[in-house]
């Protein structure tokens, strides 16, 4: 049964069938139930056993009985009018389907008054970004608990630190893992922020902002049944024409989102290089065979997966930036675009965090004694002697170290208290951790 009507048939006749994402039915369903609550209220438009009937119908569409009845894509223009007129069609004609009276309602008359496709399905975005960043927000957590764990696990793993690819002075592996940290911590935050920001809606603005045709009534009871319906702390604008003209809170959501992948790719491409064969201080544990033609060969997909979902990310919130400030005077018709692009751009994010926090913690395998090797004839570790040895001193000694190849500190310790004029007590206190990092490890977090 087919339960769209005219107006969704001439759509589909120039933008053609598909399915309407979910995600916006859900949301669209939602602001059509607070209008037609708000309607009930304020001006008894239905027959009261009617309005159960219609109710109950955009309860369905909620829950999702009736996507089918949904074939637009979403990508569209006018604003998402065609959309609109979809869901006030399926809401009409499943609702006069089963009332047993007179009364039948008209998709536009009845179930489209006091609101436009303008104030309607920005809202609806809105409520459908909102969940997507309390979802991503979830994952940002276990994502920071992932490395704050790793943080103090390896809090006296010692290795070198290395700026601009060249080996520099000593680190903790529990500190790169805590700087890892830092940027996701502001993710927490900024997209915690960002809620805040977004949950002011345009809803009884109609179609400029001006609230034509909506009775004060009305927008009042609107803006209070879709906050009971949705459980969400939304808040009407109190400048309903730049609500309804302008979309930068959600190009500020997918910028914040952006920004999350960009923290994420800047972690995988830091450990490309750790699992890498020029360094082998990390392993990434085989997942699959690496090669069809190298058996002894594993390669780092996971780190690969997580770079290509996350470049994907910051492009597209790039594609969302670009949508929103091409909005022109009382309207930014690319709404459909943006609604899409969010829900892309939440679909990788989402896939890069889970597997970050998830199958990358566990396929990573840092190897110390790997640390050890390299940091006992680095001068990383060297080049914090040049206080008790002096410059000219320690310049000389550093091939003749390198050519001994101490296996880890407590060689390099004996060559050293063998070689130079330090002693070996004070060569154990310079190669504690603590002394060479200038942290008390581990109790920062």
């Amino acid at each position: 049964m087919i339960y769209y009507g005219e107006e969704t048939v001439k759509a589909l006749g120039w933008l053609g069938k598909n399915q309407t994402p979910r995600e916006v039915i859900q949301a669209y369903a939602e602001v059509k139930l607070a209008a037609i609550c708000a309607q009930q209220e304020t001006a008894s438009l239905y027959p009261q056993d009617y309005f159960l009937q219609l109710k109950e119908a955009a309860d369905e569409i909620i829950e999702g009985q009736w996507d089918n009845q949904f074939p637009l894509p979403l990508a569209q223009g006018g604003a998402g009018t065609s959309f609109h007129m979809n869901i006030c069609e399926v809401l009409a004609n499943l609702a006069n389907s089963r009332y047993p009276g007179e009364f039948q309602a008209h998709p536009l008359d009845h179930l489209a008054r006091y609101q436009s496709t303008n104030d309607t399905f920005p809202t609806a975005v809105i409520l459908m970004t909102y969940r997507f960043l309390e979802r991503i927000e979830k994952q940002v957590v276990r994502m920071q608990e992932q490395l704050v764990e790793r943080e103090s696990r390896y809090g006296d793993w010692l290795m070198c630190g290395r700026t601009e690819l060249q080996d520099a002075l000593p680190i903790t592996l529990g500190q790169v893992f805590g700087a890892w940290a830092g940027p996701v911590e502001r993710d927490r935050w900024r997209l915690h922020k960002l809620k805040e920001r977004l949950r002011t809606i345009p809803l009884g603005g109609t179609a400029l902002g001006t609230g034509f045709s909506a009775p004060i009534a009305y927008v009042f009871a609107v803006e209070k049944h879709l906050r009971r319906i949705t459980g969400l702390p939304l808040c009407r604008s109190q400048n309903l024409c730049d609500q309804v003209a302008h979309a930068d809170s959600l190009a500020e959501c997918a910028r914040g989102m952006g920004l999350c992948a960009d923290n994420l790719y800047k972690m995988s491409s830091d450990l490309l290089l750790y699992t890498s064969s020029l360094s082998q201080e990390i392993s990434h544990l085989e997942v699959q065979y690496g090669s069809s033609i190298m058996p002894d060969k594993a390669n780092p997909v996971i780190l690969e997966y997580i770079r290509g979902l996350t470049m994907e990310c910051s492009a597209t919130s790039d594609l969302v930036a670009l949508y929103c400030r091409a909005g022109q005077l009382q309207l930014n018709a690319n709404m459909p675009f943006i609604a899409e692009q969010m829900i892309r751009l939440t679909c990788r994010l989402e896939k890069a965090l889970d597997c970050a926090a998830g199958r990358l913690m566990e396929v990573l395998q840092p190897n110390r004694e790997k640390m050890e090797a390299h940091l006992a004839v680095s001068p990383a570790l060297l080049n914090t002697l040049k206080e008790p040895l002096g410059y000219s001193t320690l310049k000389a000694l550093i091939p003749l170290i390198q050519e001994a190849a101490p296996k880890n500190r407590q060689e390099l310790v004996l060559w050293l208290a063998n070689n130079t004029e330090l002693s070996k007590a004070f060569l154990d206190a310079w190669s504690d951790p603590m002394h060479l990092t200038n942290i008390d490890t581990g109790k920062r977090r």
